[in-house]
């Protein structure tokens, strides 16, 4: 009977120290980190845009003269579709709600989607005239996001990553530089 008493006393005691160690679940953020300054939105149709707030949060959502409203549901999700402004930009993309974001420098183009294993790690810095073609890099038009890479066997709602805008100084991981000649629009590209 003592033994049980032990083998419960220290179960319990390890129910406490995990409890305790276990690491305190980030907050939903208010916007998707895959929404960013110099991001790309797809052109001629309507675009998703979504995050988190408080539930039954207003959330507005502006782009040029075009404007899209959602409430946040019963989880906090909120989501708004919106169509874009005309092919180009800059633009700037207003969201408000409980809290209010800016998105600066976001252009409207064609977005693909650009996956891969092996050859998507393969960037331009490891290319035949890498050094002439990284210095020649200076396409404004051309974004891509970089999806934070991790191990994971279950959904994420929430991806780690950022928008870049193909220069010397960013090209060098990146697959888009080269493509330039063959592109006459702003192009986003989501690296997975």
């Amino acid at each position: 009977m003592r033994l049980v008493r032990v083998f419960l006393c220290l179960n319990a005691a390890l129910a406490v120290a995990l409890a305790q160690s276990a690491p305190a679940q980030a907050p939903l953020p208010f916007v998707s980190p895959i929404f960013g300054d110099s991001m790309v939105l797809q052109r001629g149709r309507p675009n998703a845009i979504w995050g988190w707030s408080q539930p039954g949060d207003a959330v507005r959502v502006e782009i040029g003269e075009k404007s899209a409203t959602s409430t946040a549901g019963a989880d906090g999700r909120w989501q708004v579709r919106i169509q874009p402004p005309g092919l180009g930009g800059p633009y700037t993309v207003k969201i408000t709600g409980k809290q209010t974001v800016d998105l600066k420098d976001v252009l409207v183009g064609d977005v693909w989607i650009c996956a891969g294993q092996s050859n998507m790690q393969f960037g331009l810095a490891q290319a035949r005239n890498a050094a002439e073609e990284i210095k020649n890099a200076n396409y404004p038009q051309i974004r891509y996001f970089v999806v934070g890479q991790r191990s994971s066997y279950a959904k994420v709602d929430v991806p780690r990553g950022t928008w870049r805008v193909v220069s010397p100084d960013t090209v060098g991981g990146a697959a888009a530089g080269s493509r330039r000649r063959r592109i006459s629009s702003p192009a986003g590209c989501n690296r997975m």
